[in-house]
């Protein structure tokens, strides 16, 4: 029960988080920043292994959405599409198992960023997280934009037991 309690604790934070992102004052932006600025979709999500070793931690029919707004704050939700439904119908109160599979398939975040566009790096700067030990923490992505992709890619670190680095690619919504 406690589990459920906190899960559920945790997504009402990321969706208020998101929703006073949405209303936040604009402020000025550089055009470095004006380039992650928006809504995107995530296109794809994978890791690759020092030695090369692609996986796709969250399997491939996933669902997420980044949205940057010009004031440098960031939200960044994605999930596994086929994450079971809670057989008792109540979103409150699934079994271990199916809380389990809630946890594991979901992952987000919300905070502010910040841009080092000499070195095309957008550092998040954690404040809420799905995953509690990214709370107050950074978390540095490369970026590329090409068109209407928006390119972030990890550096190598400890994921699931193992070196790697993600790379998720994101199409602008808008």
């Amino acid at each position: 029960m406690h589990q459920v309690l906190a899960f559920a604790a945790m997504v009402r934070t990321l969706v208020l988080a998101s929703i006073i992102a949405l209303f936040a004052t604009f402020e000025g932006t550089s055009a470095q920043q004006a380039s992650v600025v928006g809504t995107w979709r995530l296109v794809s999500y994978d890791t690759q292994t020092a030695d090369g070793v692609k996986s796709f931690p969250l399997g491939q029919d996933l669902a997420g959405m980044a949205i940057y707004l010009p004031n440098g704050r960031v939200s960044i939700q994605f999930m596994r599409r086929d994450r079971p439904r809670f057989q008792s119908g109540d979103a409150w109160h699934g079994t271990l198992e199916e809380e389990r599979a809630a946890f594991e398939g979901f992952f987000g975040y919300a905070g502010r960023y910040t841009i080092d566009a000499a070195r095309s790096v957008v550092t998040h700067h954690i404040e809420i997280a799905s995953a509690p030990d990214y709370v107050g923490i950074d978390l540095p992505r490369t970026f590329a934009r090409e068109g209407n992709r928006l390119t972030l890619r990890t550096p190598q670190r400890q994921l699931a037991g193992q070196t790697s680095s993600s790379t998720l690619v994101w199409e602008r919504v808008d």
